[in-house]
C-alpha cells in the first residue's frame, strides 16, 4: 500500500476538521417557550428567512414550563445556542453561571451598538455586564369600554351620594372634597374605577344589573401579579413584597377588599376563578368593562382576524386602552384628600433571549438573536401577537410602523406605561416561588374568604395589617430562615 507524505495527511485532516467544525454549525438549536400558535409562527415563517440567507437550519425545542429551564439547558449540555428566558427567572441563571456575557461574545463596538439598539439592556445584565437581549416586554394597561365609561361618566352625579355613604363607612369621610369622575381614563386613579365601577354595578344592561370590573381571580400568578402592581403603585419596594411589611402592602389588599366587598369586583373572578381567557370572555358576554390587561390580552379581546386572534367584542372599536389608574389610599387628611399618594408605575415583565455559556458558537448565536429581534421582524410578530417591541427604532415611531389605528394606540399607552414604570420589575429573591404562594394564601383567606374584618362585612384596615402582620410574616420568616 502506497504511503501518503505527512504533510499531506496533516493538510487532509485539517481541512476535515474544518468541514466538520463549519457542518455542526449548520445547525443552531433555540430553546423557547410559546403560546402554540406563536411558536408555529416562530417556527414556521419568522425563521425561515434566516435558514435561507445563513444557509443553517434551525432546530426549535420547547421547555414545558418556566420551572424547568436549567434543567433542559444541562439535558443538552453545550448543544442548545439561544434560550428563551422569562425575567423572573434571569437573575438566577445569571448568578449560576448559565448564560455567557455579551461582552466575552461582542468587540467594544459592537455591545455599543447593542446598548444604543435595544431598550432598558441595563435590566438584563449582571453586576454591569451585559448578558441578556430583550425579546418582549409586557406591561398590564387599563382596558375599557369607550360606552361604558361614557355612560358612568354621564351617570355618576345621580349614584355619588350612595357610593359616598358607602365610602364613609371605611374611611370616615367618603370620597375626597375635589372629587369628580374625569371623562378622560387617563386622568384616573383609584377611586374613579370605584365611580365608575359603581354606577355599572347599579345599573341594567342588557336586561341584568351587577359588578362590570373583572380581573384575574384564579390561584396563579396572574392574580398575585395585580396585588405586587398595587404595592408599587403604593410606594412601596421590593423589600416591601418580600417582607410583606409597610402601608403599601396593606393598602394593596385594602382596595381588592373594598372592591370586592362594596360590589365593584365582578363576583365571578373568584368564585370561578377567572384567568385571563374568562376576563376575555367576559368583555364579550357584557360581564366586564374594564380590566387590566397585558398588550397580549388586547390582541384576544380585540381580535385581529389571524392567529386564532378573533375578538370578543361585538363593536371592537369600543375596546380602548389608558395607562394604569393613579394609585392613592382610601384613607383621608384632615382636609379631604387622600392620606397617602401614589403613582402610575407599575412593574415591567417581558421576556430575554441568552446565550448559554456553553453554546457551541456564541457570535453566530447572537446573529440569530439580532436576526429575531431585527426592526422587520419584531414589527411582524408584534403586530400579530401584542408584543412590545424592544427597538428603540420601532418604539420612536410606533405610528408608522404599525399604520396607526387601534395597534398603535395599544403600543403607544404601553410605551407611555413602561416609562412610568421605570425599572421597576418583580424581585429576584431566591423564595420568590414561596412568597407567592404565602400571597395566594393571603388573598384566598382575605378576599377570596372575604374574611376582612373581625366578624364584619366592612372591611377593616386595621383588621387586614394585624392578618399580615399575625399570620403570615411569621410564617415568611420561617421560609427564608431556612
Amino acid at each position: 500500500m502506497m504511503k501518503l507524505p505527512l504533510q499531506y495527511c496533516l493538510s487532509v485532516a485539517v481541512i476535515a476538521a474544518v468541514i466538520a467544525c463549519c457542518a455542526a454549525h449548520r445547525e443552531q438549536r433555540i430553546l423557547i417557550h410559546m403560546m402554540p400558535d406563536q411558536a408555529a409562527y416562530f417556527e414556521n415563517t419568522l425563521l425561515r428567512p434566516y435558514e435561507r440567507e445563513t444557509s443553517c437550519n434551525v432546530r426549535v425545542e420547547t421547555y414545558q414550563s418556566t420551572d424547568s429551564i436549567e434543567e433542559a439547558l444541562a439535558a443538552e449540555q453545550g448543544l442548545i445556542s439561544v434560550v428563551k428566558i422569562p425575567f423572573d427567572k434571569a437573575t438566577p441563571l445569571l448568578r449560576r453561571g448559565r448564560v455567557a456575557c455579551l461582552d466575552t461574545i461582542l468587540t467594544p463596538g459592537e455591545l455599543e451598538r447593542f446598548k444604543n439598539d435595544y431598550l432598558m439592556t441595563s435590566a438584563g445584565a449582571l453586576g454591569g455586564r451585559p448578558c441578556l437581549v430583550p425579546r418582549k416586554f409586557e406591561t398590564r394597561i387599563m382596558v375599557y369600554c369607550k360606552s361604558k365609561v361614557a355612560d358612568a361618566v354621564q351617570r355618576w352625579h345621580e349614584h355619588r351620594k350612595a357610593a359616598d355613604s358607602a365610602l364613609v363607612r371605611l374611611n370616615g369621610y367618603g370620597l375626597p372634597v375635589t372629587y369628580e369622575l374625569e371623562d378622560d381614563p387617563e386622568l384616573w386613579d383609584y377611586f374613579d374605577v370605584y365611580m365608575a365601577g359603581w354606577v355599572w354595578a347599579h345599573t341594567m344592561y342588557d336586561g341584568t344589573v351587577g359588578p362590570r370590573v373583572g380581573l384575574r381571580g384564579r390561584r396563579y400568578s396572574g392574580t398575585t401579579q395585580r396585588l405586587y402592581d398595587r404595592i408599587y403603585q403604593l410606594g412601596g419596594d421590593t423589600a416591601s413584597i418580600t417582607g410583606m411589611e409597610g402601608d403599601a402592602v396593606v393598602d394593596a389588599l385594602y382596595w381588592e377588599a373594598l372592591y370586592t366587598a362594596l360590589g365593584i369586583y365582578n363576583d365571578k373572578m373568584w368564585t370561578e376563578r377567572w384567568s385571563g381567557s374568562d376576563v376575555w370572555k367576559a368583555f364579550g358576554t357584557g360581564d366586564v368593562f374594564l380590566s387590566f390587561m397585558t398588550q397580549l390580552d388586547c390582541f384576544f379581546i380585540h381580535g385581529t382576524g389571524s392567529d386564532n386572534l378573533m375578538g370578543y367584542l361585538g363593536n371592537p372599536d369600543d375596546m380602548g386602552v389608558a395607562t394604569m389608574p393613579v394609585a392613592c389610599s382610601i384613607d383621608m387628611d384632615a382636609t379631604g384628600m387622600p392620606l397617602r399618594s401614589g403613582s402610575k408605575g407599575i412593574s415591567t415583565g417581558g421576556w430575554w433571549w441568552g446565550i448559554p455559556a456553553d453554546a457551541p458558537d456564541p457570535k453566530q448565536a447572537f446573529k440569530l438573536i439580532s436576526y429575531i429581534t431585527g426592526t422587520t421582524a419584531q414589527v411582524q410578530e408584534c403586530s400579530r401577537f401584542g408584543m412590545i417591541p424592544v427597538r428603540k427604532d420601532i418604539l420612536g415611531d410606533m405610528g408608522v410602523m404599525f399604520g396607526g389605528g387601534w395597534i398603535s394606540g395599544v403600543y403607544d399607552v404601553s410605551f407611555r406605561q413602561l416609562m412610568a414604570n421605570g425599572y421597576t420589575v418583580l424581585p429576584a429573591h431566591r423564595f420568590f416561588d414561596e412568597i407567592n404562594s404565602l400571597y395566594l394564601d393571603l388573598i384566598d383567606e382575605v378576599l377570596v374568604g372575604r374574611k376582612w374584618a373581625d366578624g364584619g362585612e366592612i372591611p377593616d384596615r386595621e383588621y387586614i395589617a394585624s392578618v399580615i402582620k399575625n399570620r403570615y410574616q411569621p410564617k415568611l420568616r420561617q421560609l427564608v430562615q431556612r
